[in-house]
């Protein structure tokens, strides 16, 4: 069939309107996607920070708030954060106040991302070097002695007794030191024995399981006493202006973390658990068992220490020039 005899002919220009209509429906349908999908990726990605911000402000608050009770005199001082498209950073400065001068005792890092993620990146331990057969290996920090405790219901093969370095330490230097007690006693019965010196209070936290499993494992000669270094420690420091209020802060801290504590929370219902044996007794600072502390000073001021009768151990801890 030629052309003269086609039923409809063909109209070439009305062909090239619609493909033209066509494209002109396709690029405004991407440009649609697209605006909508940057809108979405926007929204998603601000609700994605700022979700990251509340979780970096709650974790980091429960961080400091477990700080101040996890750790033998250490002290948070300060924090910064680092802030990239998708993540933040937040690193936190420790110290040690040994005789009124701080010492660096590391830093801890956190990363966060806006997909709801955190992680540690950094919490560097303790350290020691030395052979199995060694009577003993101190155990160190950011170039510093780290402090060991001995639980008054734990048996030992060996209790350290340091209190004899005091005599050999240069008197311009001032030194940290762990005491032990061979028994728990009341916070009143502690400062009038240490307020001078004192700088943080070790906490009976340990249950009849955990004492009974320690036992049982200093009973092998294979392995080294389970002694309880100073990062293990749980307590909180001597506020020489308002003494009432530091216990009283312990117990709020603990009693929060047991509300809502993050990864803290379960460790911090077995410490009341413990404290107050299994619901018996109040959660008050009369009722907290100190079995241990720190002090601080001058060797010298220290030395009065050496015939004190509720010390079962003491262990060396950081030193540092006193200017």
């Amino acid at each position: 069939m030629n052309k003269e005899n086609e039923f409809f002919s063909k109209d070439f220009e009305f062909e090239d309107l619609v493909k033209k209509a066509k494209r002109r429906s396709i690029i405004k349908m991407v440009l649609i996607s697209l605006v909508i999908s940057v809108i979405v990726l926007f929204g998603l990605y601000f609700i994605g920070d700022t979700v990251m911000k509340m979780k970096m402000e709650k974790e980091t608050d429960l961080d400091s708030a477990w700080n101040g009770v996890m750790g033998a005199n250490i002290e948070k001082r300060g924090g910064i954060f680092n802030y990239s498209l998708t993540s933040a950073t937040a690193k936190t400065k420790l110290v040690k106040v040994v005789g009124g001068v701080p010492i660096p005792w590391g830093e801890q890092e956190k990363v966060f991302t806006i997909f709801g993620s955190s992680r540690l990146i950094s919490n560097n331990g303790p350290s020691g070097l030395g052979y199995s057969d060694d009577e003993r290996i101190p155990m160190y920090y950011e170039g510093e002695r780290v402090v060991e405790f001995f639980h008054p219901q734990v048996n030992y093969k060996q209790i350290f007794d340091d209190r004899k370095l005091l005599n050999v330490i240069d008197d311009n230097k001032v030194v940290e030191m762990a005491f032990s007690f061979d028994d728990g006693y009341s916070i009143e019965e502690v400062n009038e024995v240490f307020k001078e010196q004192l700088a943080w209070y070790w906490v009976d936290t340990f249950s009849k399981d955990q004492i009974e499993n320690d036992n049982n494992f200093n009973k092998d000669k294979n392995f080294r006493d389970a002694t309880i270094h100073g990062f293990q420690a749980y307590g909180f420091s001597y506020n020489r202006n308002a003494e009432t209020y530091s216990a009283s802060n312990f117990i709020s801290i603990l009693e929060r973390v047991k509300e809502d504590g993050g990864d803290y929370q379960e460790d911090a219902d077995r410490i009341i658990t413990n404290i107050t044996n299994q619901g018996e007794i109040k959660l008050e600072p009369q009722n907290l068992k100190i079995i241990g502390v720190i002090v601080t000073g001058k060797p010298s001021d220290l030395i009065k220490f050496s015939d004190e009768s509720m010390i079962r151990g003491a262990t060396l801890g950081a030193t540092t020039d006193q200017y």
